[in-house]
């Protein structure tokens, strides 16, 4: 069955460190990272839209901002206690997996799938429990190269 789909984008200044590549990536290294959030639904809600966009963004944007300016590190990285000890504010760590592009992609993935399952509400803005569907989320690392996860 047909549906319409809407994408609202995201960017954030993020690094990372890849223990497991045996090249420059298992340095510390940073990205602009843009993230697409792609949602769908059959049907159009009382305002004729899939999901407000600015629900949206006030749903997803505190998660995604939470990589701006840190550096993701799998918890099995040697580096980690020291990036701990220097910067723990900064230091987002995935268990046992390397916070490659793809990984990231899941886990915001994940986020937005739950804030649209449980539904969101701030102010004005609303997301109706469990309308619409998260189809994917594509995080580009650099212009030229993304990883997605998704349906």
């Amino acid at each position: 069955m047909p549906r319409y789909r809407v994408c609202k984008s995201f960017t954030v200044e993020s690094g990372h460190m890849l223990s497991k590549h045996p090249g420059a990536c298992r340095f510390p290294h940073g990205h602009t990272r843009k993230v697409e959030v792609v949602v769908s639904t059959e049907t159009l809600d009382r305002m004729d839209m899939v999901v407000d966009f600015k629900a949206l963004k006030l749903a997803v944007q505190d998660h995604i901002e939470r990589y701006d300016h840190a550096m993701a590190m799998n918890s099995e990285d040697p580096m980690l206690a020291e990036m701990m000890r220097v910067h723990p504010q900064s230091a987002i760590v995935f268990e046992g997996i390397d916070p490659t592009t793809e990984v990231i992609a899941k886990e915001i993935f994940d986020h937005v799938a739950t804030v649209l399952r449980e539904g969101f509400e701030k102010g004005d803005h609303r997301i109706e429990p469990g309308r619409a569907r998260l189809e994917r989320v594509r995080v580009w690392e650099t212009p030229s190269s993304w990883a997605e996860y998704g349906d």
